[in-house]
């Protein structure tokens, strides 16, 4: 990261998102990185809950502000399993997959010119059918801070075309048929791509929707 970083450590906390919130203020250091060991109020996107015992990656990176880091953060975490040998991949927005298993996750909470990632990666078991973790999936050991390391390193600033050319090669959801839903419904259909926004174009009877959030699920497991 082209800016100065300052990694802050904790052992317990409510959540690494509400403790780098209260760290904003004019002066501080973006690149700043909150960091624990465990959190008691770990939280994911869409209000979830974010299971974070002892064991897993747990930090939120203040920032500045702009449209794509959100895709930008999953696009790091996914690289970063990848060199351990993971086949990580990207559900959209930013949920990073194994073989339809959840392994990591990004919350971006913008708070005017900051934008504060959280990112969560599993390192060790969390009790979900629906999730996975480093331990599993691989043999190769990774300290916590080391892959949080290369996380950082690849959460540079890059231009939007290549921010969706990379994404686009990660994504576990182009190409499929999916079912997008916010607190206005439910719209199926197949998702051909993202605009240099990062929002989904999803083709549902002929008819291009621009998805700005929501929560994404593939209806198919095969490009279809």
């Amino acid at each position: 990261m082209t800016d100065a970083r300052q990694i802050i450590y904790h052992g317990c906390v409510s959540s690494t998102q509400s403790v780098a919130k209260k760290l904003l203020s004019p002066g501080i250091s973006v690149g700043t990185v909150v960091v624990a060991d465990k959190q008691e109020q770990g939280r994911g996107r869409l209000g979830r809950t974010w299971l974070s015992p002892v064991g897993g990656l747990y930090a939120s990176i203040i920032l500045q502000a702009d449209p794509l880091i959100s895709l930008r953060a999953g696009i790091a975490v996914a690289k970063g399993l990848r060199k351990l040998g993971i086949e990580a991949k990207l559900r959209w927005p930013n949920d990073v997959m194994v073989e339809g298993k959840k392994i990591g996750g990004i919350l971006v909470e913008v708070s005017g010119d900051f934008a504060i990632v959280g990112v969560g990666v599993n390192l060790v078991p969390v009790p979900l059918e629906s999730a996975t973790c480093v331990e599993e999936e691989t043999r190769v050991h990774i300290t916590r801070d080391r892959l949080l390391d290369w996380i950082l390193q690849w959460m540079e600033p890059s231009l939007p075309e290549e921010v969706a050319r990379e994404y686009k090669a990660l994504s576990a959801t182009i190409g499929h048929v999916v079912s997008v839903g916010d607190k206005s419904g439910k719209l199926v259909g197949k998702a051909i791509g993202i605009d240099d926004a990062g929002r989904l174009l999803v083709d549902s009877a002929g008819v291009v929707h621009v998805i700005s959030s929501g929560d994404c699920s593939n209806l198919t497991q095969e490009d279809s």
